[in-house]
């Protein structure tokens, strides 16, 4: 199980999920502004920070490593949070029905189907080597804000720690994987936050792509920002998924 912190207690319990290249880190800033009558768990990906020993790097390996930590955590009453390509995830999960799934809240997701990729960003995800000053361009490139020192360097040593078959599964082959006939149509409340800066999965992308498969979903476009919203407006999340954990309460 590749829980990373467990944190808070009561009803609901949010599970936060992490952007590719990245780790349950990400988190490290929201965390201690969640309201503690929520109980709070992050969550590794495979390949990624505690589980980057952890195989299988499709949708499905991942989606079934979700769901298998979360019924060994014996978790109930869950919104999960997806962020980037845990988003996908996330609505994969939710495809499967599972008994302890309540919301969702997705941030910056990558669509049900194909992710469309610009090519230079593409060929610089294959091309990825590692290096320091290979994670601080790609950190730079998905950020509008500055990040805490603290957090931008933690963000740069996820991605250079980075499992090298976890981080090229993604844009050889999982990101064209096509899941918008098994999501369907979500019956689950749904919001969907987004930078309107974001230069991977810009607010259009969400309202064609994404939104159709939540007809309860609600999305939230937050001015001035990237991509990285965990990191670069860490109070202003706090704060939506503390109004939203009592909304679904």
């Amino acid at each position: 199980m590749t829980i990373a912190s467990d944190n808070g207690q009561g009803d609901p319990t949010l599970v936060l999920m992490h952007f590719f290249g990245s780790s349950h880190h990400e988190w490290e800033a929201v965390l201690p502004l969640l309201d503690q009558r929520y109980r709070v768990i992050t969550l590794d990906m495979p390949g990624f920070g505690r589980a980057s020993d952890v195989a299988g790097f499709d949708v499905a390996s991942m989606t079934r490593h979700v769901e298998q930590c979360v019924d060994d955590a014996g978790l109930d009453n869950v919104i999960l949070v997806g962020h980037s390509f845990s988003g996908r995830i996330a609505m994969t999960v939710a495809a499967d029905r599972p008994a302890w799934l309540h919301a969702l809240i997705l941030i910056a997701p990558s669509p049900p189907g194909p992710q469309s990729i610009a090519e230079e960003e593409h060929r610089f995800q294959l091309d990825f080597d590692f290096s320091e000053a290979q994670a601080r361009q790609f950190i730079d490139g998905a950020s509008e804000v500055s990040l805490a020192p603290t957090l931008y360097q933690q963000a740069v040593e996820d991605a250079i720690n980075a499992n090298p078959s976890a981080w090229r599964a993604w844009p050889t082959t999982t990101h064209a994987e096509d899941w918008r006939e098994t999501v369907g149509k979500l019956p689950y409340p749904a919001w969907v936050l987004v930078g309107d800066r974001d230069p991977s999965l810009a607010p259009e992308t969400q309202r064609s792509e994404v939104m159709p498969h939540l007809p309860q979903g609600k999305l939230e476009v937050f001015p001035g920002y990237g991509h990285l919203l965990p990191m670069e407006m860490p109070e202003t999340l706090a704060e939506r998924l503390n109004a939203i954990a009592a909304e679904i309460r």
